[in-house]
């Protein structure tokens, strides 16, 4: 069974205007947002075994500082242009190329594209299957064996999470994470 994350990077800064959209760093609530969720991962042992990252400044820091509170080590990120710039099937791709050591990997890019990739991968893109808020977490399954195995509508949504739960105290951890049918 492989396991594949798909985490939007956290809430951008909008204050300096003469940025490009590539170079907008984290706001500070992304900043918190992006530790809660870490934290969370961390909490439920779902850690990935490889993280493939958008290159883009809030992508990178969003994975950084994931990495850090989930005490992952930082080696394990390497960086996909095709995560900015592509699509849902670049995604894939990603998924496909994953290295074939590791069950559990996590994909750290952007909306609309995540939104496209879980539809993609979970129902063959009929239409977007959740909307992924800043700093969400995506957690699919596939019984694949290996990573090339992963075909558009052949996996399915495990579970999703969103920060504003775990700063409102509503979500609660008791051993095993809910199973959600979306």
């Amino acid at each position: 069974m492989k396991t594949i994350m798909l985490l939007r990077h956290a809430k951008s800064s909008w204050d300096d205007s003469s940025l490009k959209d590539f170079d907008r760093p984290l706001a500070k609530r992304g900043k918190k947002d992006t530790l809660r969720m870490g934290r969370f991962t961390k909490d439920v042992k779902s850690l990935p075994g490889s993280i493939i990252s958008s290159p883009a400044k809030r992508a990178e820091q969003t994975v950084q500082l994931f990495a850090k509170s989930a005490d992952i080590d930082l080696s394990m990120i390497t960086w996909s242009e095709n995560l900015y710039y592509g699509g849902a099937r670049d995604y894939l791709s990603a998924v496909q190329k994953a290295p074939e050591g590791v069950d559990d990997i996590m994909l750290v890019g952007h909306n609309p594209l995540l939104e496209e990739t879980v539809s993609l991968l979970s129902n063959e893109g009929g239409g977007y299957t959740v909307r992924i808020p800043t700093a969400a977490l995506v957690c699919l399954e596939h019984p694949a064996i290996e990573w090339g195995q992963v075909k558009p509508g052949t996996a399915r949504i495990k579970w999703m999470m969103i920060p504003k739960l775990l700063k409102n105290g509503t979500f609660s951890y008791s051993g095993e994470l809910p199973v959600t049918s979306l």
